[in-house]
C-alpha cells in the first residue's frame, strides 16, 4: 500500500471493507511508526485529514457493522500476534537456558554417570523442542486463521513473518547420542497438525482440515 490512495475514487466506489482494511493499515502503521517499529519501510497511505475522512465515511448501519467486525478481527490478530512473540521469547530463553545446561551437564557428569547424564541431556532436549514446536504451531495456525478471516493488514501480516523468520533461523544445538556428540538444528522440526487443529478451535473457533 506504499502507492498513492486515490481517496475521493475510494470515498465514492469504494467497498466498506476495503475502506476499512485500508484505514486500520494506517492506524496500525501509524502506530508502528509512532514507536520506531517500522522493519520495512512501509510509507503512510493517507494524511490525517484522510484517515479522517475515511473513517466519517461508514454511514448506514451496515457499513458500521462492517467497521466494528474488521476492527474486532484487527484486535484478535494484533493480540495474537503479541502471544506469538512471547512464545518465541520463551523458546529463545529456553534455547539459551538448554546451552548453558547442557555445558554444565556435560562436564560435571563424568564416568559412570554416563546413562545418567545422557537422561538429563534427552529431558533438556525435549523442553528445547517442545517450546520451539509450541510457536511454530502457533505461528502456523495464525497464519491460517489470518488467510480464514479475510485479514489483510500488510503491515501486521508482515511484522508476523518476520518473527517467522528468526524462529527458522539456524538454531543449532549439541546432544548426545551414545558416546557421540551430535550437533542438531530445530529448523528440520515440523509443526504437528494436531495441534494447529486444536490451536484453531480453542484460541479461534474454527474447525480446519490441514493436510496430513
Amino acid at each position: 500500500m506504499s502507492k498513492k490512495i486515490d481517496i475521493n475514487k475510494l470515498l465514492s466506489t469504494g467497498s466498506a471493507k476495503q475502506r476499512a482494511v485500508l484505514l486500520f493499515y494506517h492506524y496500525n502503521l501509524k502506530e508502528g511508526i509512532d514507536k520506531g517499529i517500522n522493519l520495512n519501510n512501509h510509507i503512510l497511505p493517507l494524511t490525517d485529514k484522510e484517515a479522517t475522512e475515511l473513517f466519517n465515511s461508514f454511514k448506514d448501519n451496515e457499513e458500521i457493522k462492517v467497521y466494528n467486525d474488521y476492527r474486532a478481527l484487527n484486535i484478535q490478530v494484533i493480540q495474537a500476534m503479541k502471544w506469538l512473540l512471547q512464545l518465541i521469547k520463551s523458546f529463545e530463553t529456553e534455547y539459551w537456558k538448554y546451552n548453558a545446561l547442557y555445558l554444565q551437564n556435560k562436564y560435571v557428569l563424568t564416568g559412570g554417570e554416563k546413562f545418567i547424564k545422557e537422561k538429563y541431556t534427552s529431558t533438556l532436549e525435549d523442553m528445547l523442542i517442545y517450546h520451539y514446536s509450541t510457536a511454530l504451531e502457533y505461528y502456523s495456525a495464525l497464519k491460517i486463521y489470518i488467510k480464514e478471516s479475510g485479514y489483510r493488514d500488510k503491515y501486521v501480516i508482515g511484522s508476523i513473518d518476520l518473527m517467522y523468520k528468526a524462529l527458522k533461523a539456524d538454531w543449532i544445538y549439541p546432544t548426545l547420542i551414545g558416546d557421540k556428540e551430535i550437533a542438531q538444528n530445530l529448523f528440520d522440526i515440523e509443526p504437528d497438525e494436531i495441534e494447529i487443529k486444536d490451536i484453531l478451535k480453542l484460541e479461534f473457533k474454527i474447525e480446519y482440515e490441514t493436510e496430513e
